[in-house]
């Protein structure tokens, strides 16, 4: 029965000129809020230049997530006979936790797209238009509020994704410690943080909510083990690499782009990168040697001294080359734990076939080709 047929005996439900004028003003602050959330995204890089001060306020502001969500905003601190007062604070720290959910995702962007490898032949980049979603839905007040906040399940992925990744990015910045040791402990702790934030201290302490935790931290843990070249190591990037040949010049640091060569042109094989990460470079970089998917070597490369920045340089010995070197090569930059940070690939093709004329056929051709009279 339609809900304007008179005989139900309830008037139509509508929506006030008020809570419309509301919700169009939430909209507009929805395009102020991406706006502000891209010029974060432009700035993120530079502003690492400051990494203890942001590290400072991304602790705090985790902190107050936590706080907040777990006593004042989630769902299971809702009740129907709320003051107004509550409401009111509840209203205003929703309001931050969004604030707050913007800041950490549009600045996790663009440091993960940094360092991610926009390749089909890297299998990294999936988490970059994944933290940019959680981002632009950030934005979204209305969505946000009535859709997100309202959905135990999807809030606290949304949330786990933000706890992981920013683990995964500061733990490097903050404690200098390598990048597997930062995915692992990303992977171990975001399980507990997120149920200790999304669900009731008693089901989650109950022996049921113990071996969801356990189970959930295993499989996360085993699949970032297992899958680390998955995972971006934010934010150490390759800002520029390359791949060269023959005798290197006097002054040179990256060679130019290779994308294609002959097998009688792969003397002085070489494979170069420039490695960055705001702090320091808290890995140990291997250059891995592939050809036609076969893993020829894994090469320790030589910090080239002369060249501004850390440029890394490994050369590949004769010994290692393939009988038949045709077909497609690839330099893999990866840490020594195995983390992915560059990739250049280049083809090798056979020699153009040279043909020798005899001077007997040089002498007729030349007899040929002499006028006529």
């Amino acid at each position: 029965m339609s809900s304007h047929d008179s005989s139900s005996g309830a008037p139509p439900v509508q929506v006030s000129r008020l809570r419309r004028i509301m919700q169009r003003i939430w909209w507009l602050h929805s395009f102020f809020a991406l706006g502000f959330g891209v010029v974060v995204m432009a700035f993120a890089r530079k502003g690492l230049a400051h990494a203890d001060k942001v590290l400072i306020a991304l602790g705090a502001s985790w902190m107050l997530i936590f706080i907040a969500f777990r006593f004042i905003v989630g769902p299971a601190n809702r009740k129907t006979d709320e003051r107004i007062v509550k409401k009111g604070v509840r209203l205003v720290t929703n309001y931050v936790i969004k604030q707050m959910y913007q800041q950490m995702f549009f600045f996790l962007v663009p440091l993960y797209a940094s360092s991610a490898m926009w390749s089909l032949d890297s299998p990294n980049w999936w988490i970059v238009p994944l933290l940019l979603l959680c981002a632009v839905l950030s934005t979204m007040d209305l969505v946000f509020d009535n859709f997100i906040m309202e959905h135990r399940v999807i809030a606290a992925g949304m949330y786990g994704l933000c706890m992981f990744s920013v683990l995964n990015l500061l733990l490097p910045l903050s404690l200098h410690v390598p990048h597997f040791v930062a995915l692992m402990v990303a992977a171990v702790i975001t399980p507990a943080g997120v149920a200790l934030l999304s669900y009731p201290l008693k089901s989650v302490f109950s022996s049921r909510g113990i071996a969801l935790v356990s189970l959930c931290t295993v499989i996360l843990a085993a699949g970032c083990f297992t899958g680390r070249q998955f995972v971006p190591a934010a934010p150490m990037a390759m800002p520029a690499g390359g791949i060269g040949h023959g005798n290197p010049g006097a002054y040179e640091c990256v060679p130019g782009p290779l994308r294609e060569t002959t097998s009688d042109r792969l003397d002085g094989l070489r494979c170069v990168s420039e490695i960055s990460e705001p702090g320091g470079i808290n890995d140990d970089i291997v250059h891995v040697w592939v050809h036609q998917g076969e893993e020829l070597a894994r090469v320790s490369p030589s910090l080239m001294g002369q060249c501004r920045g850390n440029v890394f340089r490994s050369k590949l010995s004769s010994a290692t080359m393939p009988a038949d070197p045709t077909g497609r090569w690839s330099c893999r930059i990866e840490t020594e734990e195995g983390q992915l940070v560059g990739l250049r690939s280049f083809r090798v093709k056979a020699p153009a076939a040279q043909v020798t004329l005899s001077p007997e056929v040089l002498r007729d051709a030349a007899v040929d080709a002499s006028p006529q009279e």
